[in-house]
């Protein structure tokens, strides 16, 4: 914990820290009472005196108004809690004291978050405030801040919009991320001995930042519960604060004791030597270092281990006495926007396939990817391979074309290929928040021994996540839920580790609807309805086991539905001579003068066709529009109601799509 974990601005703040001088009495307890609503005798007293005075080496970053208050007892949306953060990290204190080259990086990450942030402006009318924008694009530059964390600062209910106050573990995991911790954090191993109480209810996202601040003695407790839905006041999150960097501070002074001066330098990743040790190439000439045990590794704004860097790469190294790389934050040198070119081979020869990446080498052009398949009898083969990559190979992430350069190892990967050479590649990263729509939930089978959901997003592409026995799931405000409460078509909110599971926030929504059904289809895990609504609209719905009959229904018959997301809760059979009447579904094949048509129905040899006779009393609609005779064509697919059984006069005709 002697350096941050995340860049070298914090670095540079350090050093601030380490020249003001003595730093134990800045955070000795001040008699002053410096707040109105703030006695010597609050439980926050010496917290709150030290995060608001302006002389405690990084500056007050919670002050109180101008009556004198600190309002100890009041909560912080996120909003609020951002800027704070922001000013705990440095954010007006250094940006203007960083050298020239650590503001252009920091111009350049707010720009490349700005766009991001101005689109969440656009989203909320009212609710987003741009005036944070520059704050939240540095947390989320120092990795304080993740787009997952940003886009959930507004939330919509109806038409209204609503800031949420900071959650405890969000405040934890800020925090954590804030003193540079992260990478400690994630490499502990749940479950944590003596957990909380109500450990279940904390959100696997966080749980490990709430326990690694726990053993840090940043917060208490453990047995207790940790409440990680409720909210800190300000008197608590500055005592959080208060523990956290007090205890950085006291470290930093005793490395800075026993390891002499910090010196910052800025060139170029010449060599690599079996990631312990990185040639730089600078101002002052070419120098070889070592990684210190507790070395943090930042590339391209991510934690990184050092199989990340690639010769090449720009780099800020922070280096102590020892000539130990404490820090290095590097990125690709600039590369011409351009689109890479399609490859010459159509997409329709590739093969396709997915894997993890476990080598990359540049010259030649070559990646090994490991690939999992099963074999006849069930048993899972990993299996690496390297490819030639194509020099005008097509490469996205996240839609965005990129270069085999920025390809990292333990990236997931989906490729198309042809013998040995990769034309395509779509790149995901290890960690990453899926959001969209359920439309299938599966249980155990050989391939993973797991459950299985497969989620689409918005643009179309589904993705099969693999749910585990850490997987968390809830649905609205219910916790505890397993992935069989989930329901087809609920709004998915999953933060995944490549295929695998973390946890997965569902929302549902209670509907009604009705229709003449159409079509019954069952398949081995449910039944599946297709009705013709009110709006002329096919409309398939899922019947799960045990919920109604399905052999009953007939069709033709008119039902009343009650729906639980597109899963069906309820069906009504509405009275008992409605819905009986013939109906045929098919195609116009046909269309004669005397106001008839001829419709086939069924498929292959099972086909029939229809002579069905029309006259005035004949409602004729498509898409809710109403039709005439005249608007009928050949090959339209139409859904026909007779008058009565054994008539051939259409009650209705409806135009499908």
């Amino acid at each position: 914990m002697i350096f941050n974990k995340r860049n070298s601005i914090v670095a540079f703040a350090l050093i601030v820290l380490m020249t003001i001088g003595s730093i134990l009495p800045v955070m000795a307890v001040n008699p002053a009472q410096r707040f109105n609503d703030v006695p010597p005798n609050h439980f926050a007293f010496e917290a709150i005196n030290w995060v608001s005075d302006p002389n405690n080496g990084i500056g007050a970053f919670m002050i109180g108004n101008a009556a004198g208050n600190f309002n100890p007892n009041n909560t912080l949306n996120k909003f609020e809690a951002a800027q704070i953060f922001a000013m705990a990290a440095g954010f007006r204190h250094l940006t203007e004291l960083l050298p020239p080259d650590e503001q252009a990086v920091f111009a350049r990450a707010e720009a490349q978050n700005m766009p991001f942030l101005e689109n969440m402006a656009s989203q909320f009318s009212s609710g987003w405030i741009s005036g944070a924008n520059r704050e939240i694009a540095f947390l989320m530059y120092r990795g304080i801040l993740t787009q997952t964390d940003v886009q959930n600062f507004v939330t919509r209910v109806g038409q209204a919009e609503q800031r949420p106050l900071l959650t405890r573990q969000e405040a934890i995991a800020w925090t954590v991320r804030l003193i540079g911790d992260s990478s400690q954090a994630q490499l502990l191993t749940l479950p944590q001995p003596n957990p909380f109480a109500d450990d279940a209810q904390i959100n696997i996202a966080f749980r490990r930042y709430v326990y690694h601040a726990r053993n840090e003695g940043i917060i208490q407790g453990g047995g207790g519960n940790f409440d990680p839905a409720g909210h800190f006041t300000r008197a608590q999150m500055a005592t959080v604060f208060f523990n956290a960097l007090a205890n950085r501070q006291t470290t930093t002074q005793q490395g800075t004791n026993q390891g002499g001066g910090v010196v910052t330098i800025n060139g170029t990743i010449t060599a690599m030597h079996h990631d312990t040790q990185v040639t730089i190439t600078s101002a002052g000439g070419t120098e070889t270092f070592s990684f210190a045990s507790n070395a943090v590794i930042m590339v391209d704004n991510v934690q990184r281990t050092a199989s990340f860097l690639q010769s090449g790469m720009t780099a800020t190294v922070l280096v102590n006495a020892q000539r130990q790389i404490l820090s290095i934050r590097a990125s690709h040198a600039d590369t011409p926007a351009t689109t890479p070119t399609q490859p010459t081979t159509p997409s329709a020869t590739l093969q396709v396939d997915e894997g993890f990446v476990e080598n990359i080498t540049l010259t030649p052009q070559t990646i090994t990817i490991r690939t999992q398949r099963v074999n006849i009898i069930g048993q899972v083969i990993n299996e690496s391979r390297i490819f030639s990559v194509a020099p005008n190979a097509t490469i996205t992430r996240g839609g965005e074309a990129t270069y085999l350069r920025y390809v990292q190892v333990n990236d997931i990967v989906f490729f198309g290929f042809s013998g040995g050479v990769i034309y395509e590649m779509e790149l995901m990263e290890r960690e990453r928040t899926i959001r969209g729509e359920l439309i299938e939930a599966r249980p155990a089978d050989t391939v993973g021994g797991n459950p299985t959901l497969t989620v689409q997003v918005e643009s179309g592409t589904t993705y099969e996540l693999r749910a585990t026995s850490g997987t968390t799931f809830t649905r609205g405000h219910v916790h505890n839920l397993s992935w069989s409460d989930l329901r087809i078509g609920d709004n998915i909110v999953a933060y995944v580790e490549f295929d695998r599971l973390l946890s997965v926030a569902a929302t549902g929504i209670r509907s009604n609807t009705s229709g003449r059904l159409t079509e019954i289809r069952i398949t081995e895990r449910n039944a599946e309805i297709t009705i013709l609504n009110p709006d002329g609209n096919l409309v398939t719905l899922i019947v799960m086991p045990g919920i109604f009959d399905i052999y009953t229904l007939r069709i033709g018959m008119q039902l009343e539905i009650a729906l639980d997301s597109r899963e069906v809760i309820e069906i009504t059979i509405m009275g008992s001579t409605q819905g009986q009447n013939p109906v045929v579904l098919g195609f116009i094949q046909s269309i004669r003068a005397d106001g008839s048509i001829v419709v086939v129905s069924g498929q292959g040899t099972s086909q029939t066709t229809h002579t069905i006779q029309t006259n005035t009393s004949t409602t004729m609609t498509r898409g809710g529009t109403t039709l005439v005779f005249a608007d009928l064509r050949v090959n339209m697919n139409v859904h026909v109601v007779m008058t009565a059984p054994q008539s051939n006069v259409a009650q209705s005709i409806t135009v499908l799509p």
